[in-house]
């Protein structure tokens, strides 16, 4: 049975009176206890998963620092050993063979990353053949170097002309020089994949190519800078279309299929790039000398510090950011330069090179924002404005009323004289 309850509300004029029709907690809605029951259930495990987000996210971020650290220090490393192995052993060909064998650890090392991350365990058969679906459904050799083939052209290609430049300019510029590889992949993957027209990013690459050109002309029209800079540029070119071809054959890039991918080029550059070192060898175009005057010591080096950067470019979205991987490749220039000082003691950096490789850091960070980046930047922009306004009305309509109380009670009764 309803009850009425009346409250009553103190003020000075008339006293309203407002009726409640309540319902005893025994007498409600079956359907609506329930409903109450599931809202307050479904409540707790919400709070428990915001209590664990903010210690999650700041452990991805302390990872992703360590890991973007790691990854400069890496390249800048494993740069440096790749120009005093080119001293003592100038045969590019030979040395980025070497290392691209190296590229068949992928696939054990991502497996390894999935048994410390993943609570689903899977053999590592299984979990390769789920890998590996954009090469066929027969894994046979056959099939498997037919489709890695163009990679590992690609790969190898790049990595090339990317000796070939560390042998003309310094490791700084080809440092700069290869962070244009995203601006180049942003102009491919516009033209071949139809993404998104963006303008900040169009910026960006008139950015890059600005830096580009002041580092080839830095030194002047006569020096060897030119063509070094010219070699860098080919060289994150086709790292670029490399990556564009992965995202069309694949879809978008996730560290299992790029690891299957990346041990297979290891696997065709062992197989099919074996041949050019021969080649190479008889025609006296690169001519090492006996077995035991190569410097293996800095050759492995180079091709671990190597593995060991592809790695974590890869496989670094399974304990961090994406954003933080990018930022420890752009701190591969001044990582680059801290080496050259350190260990070199001849760090000359001119302000013209300077200023390019600001110019295209700049660029590269442009190329870091995300699409809808404008409209979620002019939302939340738009949310503070009116939060901030209805703040202010809010003020003003409790001043108001505030000062028309004080005054009421302030005010005095008239006095009627006869």
């Amino acid at each position: 049975m309803n009850k009425l309850s009346a409250k009553i509300s103190p003020s000075s004029g008339p006293v309203p009176v407002t009726l409640h029709l309540s319902t005893p907690a025994s007498e409600k809605d079956p359907l609506e206890q329930t409903l109450i029951q599931e809202e307050s259930d479904a409540e707790k495990p919400s709070n428990r998963c915001c209590t664990r987000c903010p210690f999650r996210a700041v452990r991805r971020v302390m990872c992703g620092l360590i890991l973007g650290s790691c990854l400069a220090v890496s390249w800048a490393w494993g740069t440096h050993n790749a120009k005093e192995t080119l001293i003592r052993h100038p045969t590019p060909f030979f040395i980025i063979w070497f290392c691209s064998i190296w590229n068949v650890l992928f696939f054990p090392v991502y497996y390894l990353c999935h048994l410390l991350t993943e609570k689903q365990k899977r053999l590592p058969t299984t979990e390769f053949r789920k890998c590996s679906v954009f090469l066929g459904e027969e894994l046979t050799v056959r099939f498997v170097l037919k489709g890695a083939a163009p990679f590992s052209l690609l790969w190898g290609l790049s990595g090339y002309l990317y000796l070939l430049a560390l042998c003309r300019i310094s490791k700084v510029d080809v440092s700069a020089v290869l962070c244009c590889c995203q601006a180049f992949t942003f102009l491919l993957s516009w033209i071949g994949l139809k993404d998104r027209f963006m303008g900040v990013r169009i910026v960006a690459v008139i950015l890059s190519i600005t830096g580009i050109v002041m580092l080839a002309y830095g030194d002047g029209f006569h020096s060897d800078s030119i063509t070094g800079v010219a070699l860098g540029v080919g060289s994150a070119s086709t790292l670029a279309l490399f990556k564009v071809l992965f995202r069309k054959c694949v879809g978008e890039v996730q560290p299992g299929p790029a690891s299957v991918l990346l041990s297979c080029v290891g696997l065709c550059s062992f197989v099919l790039h074996s041949w050019g070192c021969v080649l190479l060898y008889f025609t006296h175009v690169e001519y090492w000398p006996p077995s035991q005057h190569i410097p293996w010591d800095k050759l492995c080096v180079m091709a671990s510090l190597l593995l060991v950067f592809n790695v974590l470019v890869n496989l670094g979205e399974m304990f961090t950011y994406p954003s933080l991987i990018s930022l420890g490749i752009l701190l591969t220039i001044p990582a680059s330069a801290a080496v050259d000082g350190l260990v070199m003691l001849t760090l000359q950096i001119s302000h013209v090179r300077a200023a390019a490789a600001g110019i295209i850091s700049a660029g590269y960070l442009m190329l870091q924002l995300p699409e809808n980046w404008d409209e979620s930047t002019f939302r939340w922009l738009s949310a503070r404005w009116r939060g901030n306004w209805r703040e202010d009305s809010i003020v003003g309509e409790e001043t108001m009323v505030d000062t028309a109380g004080i005054l009421r009670t302030k005010a005095k009764p008239a006095v009627v004289t006869l």
